[in-house]
């Protein structure tokens, strides 16, 4: 996290030095491919990081909400955006140009600790989510990817853990580089059980566990 270990007057200055910026569904902060000149603060809302390969294929990388970064790679010396970021949802983001950050992290050493921790850690993500491509069943990897997004980004109610942004079936099958086809069937096949319920992009997991345990056994 960017403010993770700076104290309250190194946040103040740093946060007074952003930019807000308001996105609507489908706006663009940022584009792959496109220099990185930018670092974004999620403040409000959620973005969908998504990549384009060379082939011309989308796929969705994750999701990031609130007290995520987009743009952790923006003080590596000519770095280009990996991911594009795209507004799911009406969000507010608060921006920093490269020299700004750049200067506040000479200031604060904290804050480039910090960036490079964010790069390090969605590397990580990155390799993990190619294991489980390569060595998990296409239940295995839906359900665990619904449980990710809920913890991460995931609202809990009485009936569940909501998760807080509009999520597709589509989104899922990206996620988890599987079909439509297999989303809808295991998604209707849990919503049936009781393990979950969906609603105009809508998701909630009632009973955790009980996904996790189904997908163990489901068949692809």
């Amino acid at each position: 996290m960017l403010l993770a270990g700076l104290s309250v007057d190194e946040q103040r200055e740093l946060l007074a030095a952003g930019h807000p910026r308001m996105l609507k569904p489908r706006d663009v902060l940022g584009a792959q491919g496109e220099p990185a000149e930018l670092l974004a603060l999620v403040q409000l809302g959620h973005l969908k990081l998504s990549q384009i390969s060379a082939a011309g294929a989308e796929s969705l990388v994750r999701f990031i909400g609130p007290g995520d970064c987009y743009g952790a790679i923006v003080l590596v010396p000519g770095s280009r955006y990996p991911v594009s970021a795209i507004a799911v949802e009406p969000s507010r983001v608060l921006v920093w140009s490269r020299a700004a950050i750049a200067r506040l992290a000479e200031q604060v050493p904290r804050i480039r600790a910090n960036l490079f921790e964010e790069v390090t850690r969605r590397m990580a993500g990155v390799l993990s989510t190619a294991q489980e491509l390569a060595t998990e069943r296409a239940p295995q990897r839906i359900a665990r990817a619904l449980l990710r997004v809920a913890e991460h980004g995931g609202m809990t109610e009485p009936d569940g853990i909501r998760i807080a942004h509009p999520i597709t079936r589509q989104d899922v099958a990206d996620l988890t580089g599987t079909t439509l086809f297999t989303v809808s069937r295991l998604m209707s096949q849990w919503e049936s059980d009781g393990l979950l319920r969906t609603g105009r992009g809508a998701v909630t997991i009632v009973d955790p566990e009980g996904l996790e345990a189904a997908a163990s056994t489901e068949a692809d």
